[in-house]
């Protein structure tokens, strides 16, 4: 038989694991956890969040094969259904092998799935319904004029049964009767940024994405160290730390910004590179305010 000290120090370290696995969730490096580099953190025993990636092993992988969840396809070889459900927003998803530029790139090529309701907007009371679990409106609904629909408050915000709202970057939710509240994977979705599906060639040439007023979320585009040239700024002293980033074949230290030429949108938006989190460079652009 578990001795009640046995079942004590379970229960304590299942509890810390579960506190550790949420801890974690807001450290906005979603790309790195999506294409399974391990995490490296900082004092022995540190829970806070990691100050790099291992990826050594996703860049070291075949550049002749397409990798999507731990599996591996072959040249023109399509994505199981299995794993096509893990990202139902796109459709057709092989594994192509061409040129670009006398360089041959392994690559998935996905067709994005256009929603009807992408094209009407419907006017009250109809509106659409949604599945959690899929990318597209489930059906047109029209309550009559009597019917209680069933309504869902979140974040001060109040929707009706079958409406989609979000948690953050990264959380997509429906609205159901059962909902009480509390967000769960009963009534969520997790988002995915498709980095296996739509990434891989600017994170293995290390590329920089860019993100849009913080680092948390999905890149909504990438610099190409074959395309944009990016200059790092002068260090007056070399640092001990071991962590660096890579932009293309330029080596950055820890916090050493990556210096790009005026962009096309610099009126606009404020753009600002540096080695936050290894082993890619991190690109930031904020919104410029008027005074």
């Amino acid at each position: 038989m578990i001795s009640k000290d046995q079942t004590r120090k379970f229960i304590f370290e299942f509890i810390l694991f579960l506190f550790c696995l949420d801890y974690t969730k807001g450290c906005d490096q979603q790309i790195y956890a999506e294409i399974g580099c391990k995490p490296v953190y900082g004092e022995k025993g540190s829970t806070s969040c990691p100050i790099a990636y291992d990826c050594e092993h996703v860049f070291g992988r075949s550049p002749d094969k397409c990798y999507f969840n731990g599996k591996v396809y072959q040249p023109n070889e399509r994505l199981s259904e299995t794993d096509s459900k893990l990202n139902p927003c796109l459709a057709a998803c092989f594994c192509d092998q061409r040129e670009y530029d006398n360089v041959t790139i392994t690559k998935f090529v996905c067709a994005n799935v256009e929603c009807p309701s992408f094209f009407k907007h419907l006017e009250g009371p109809c509106y659409y319904q949604y599945d959690k679990d899929l990318c597209c409106e489930v059906r047109k609904f029209c309550p009559e004029k009597k019917t209680a629909v069933h309504e869902c408050v979140h974040d001060g915000k109040t929707y009706k049964d079958g409406q989609r709202f979000y948690v953050g970057d990264t959380l997509q939710c429906v609205c159901s009767p059962q909902f009480n509240g509390t967000i769960s994977d009963r009534f969520c979705r997790k988002l995915s940024c498709k980095a296996e599906l739509l990434y891989m060639d600017n994170i293995m040439s290390k590329s920089a994405p860019v993100y849009f007023e913080t680092s948390g979320g999905c890149p909504i585009q990438w610099f190409n160290p074959k395309y944009e040239d990016g200059t790092a700024e002068v260090l007056n002293a070399t640092g001990s730390n071991k962590l660096k980033c890579k932009y293309g074949n330029t080596e950055l230290a820890l916090g050493q910004k990556l210096i790009f030429n005026q962009q096309d949108d610099g009126d606009t938006y404020d753009l600002s590179c540096s080695c936050q989190v290894p082993p890619l460079v991190t690109c930031i652009k904020k919104r410029k305010f008027s005074s």
